[in-house]
């Protein structure tokens, strides 16, 4: 299957441009025991991930605040984020200390937004406790992976099968 190549010439022209940065140094003002304890470890690791969804969680507020006022979001996730991150650290005046760890952009959309293929409901939804006939083991994600991936892979869900 051949992979999209990411085309970030958008970055240049969007009317608006959001970076999303955190100080991961915050997850020291959360509680901990310092003593090496099983109880200090579940400590620090809570407050890794609370900061991690804390900054997600604004994030996606933020794409659906962008999308309810009628603007198109785009969210800088594929290969070469690295390098657009580490030019825009001088241009906005990011410290070091402080992580890139998001990129999105809106603005109306210059063009009608084509429809994306999504897995149908009946496979992601689970009512009251896991389904476990949803379940894929290591063979049915493989042949997932084989037969269905590709078409997360295409822009426009009508020309695909």
């Amino acid at each position: 299957m051949k992979f999209p190549t990411p085309d970030y010439r958008g970055l240049a022209t969007a009317p608006g441009f959001v970076v999303v940065c955190s100080d991961m140094r915050w997850v020291n003002a959360f509680p901990v025991l310092n003593d090496g304890s099983d109880l200090d470890r579940m400590y620090k690791e809570n407050a890794e991930r609370i900061l991690v969804q804390s900054v997600a969680a604004a994030t996606m507020s933020a794409h659906l605040a962008a999308a309810a006022l009628g603007y198109t979001v785009w969210w800088v996730t594929a290969i070469g984020q690295e390098e657009a991150q580490a030019a825009m650290r001088p241009l906005l005046g990011i410290p070091d200390e402080i992580s890139v760890l998001d990129i999105f952009l809106f603005g109306p959309p210059a063009a009608k937004p084509y429809k994306r293929w999504r897995r149908d409901l009946t496979e992601i939804k689970h009512m009251e406790k896991y389904d476990r006939s949803q379940f894929m083991d290591d063979d049915d994600l493989a042949d997932w992976i084989k037969t269905r991936r590709h078409r997360v892979m295409y822009k426009d869900a009508s020309k695909i099968d």
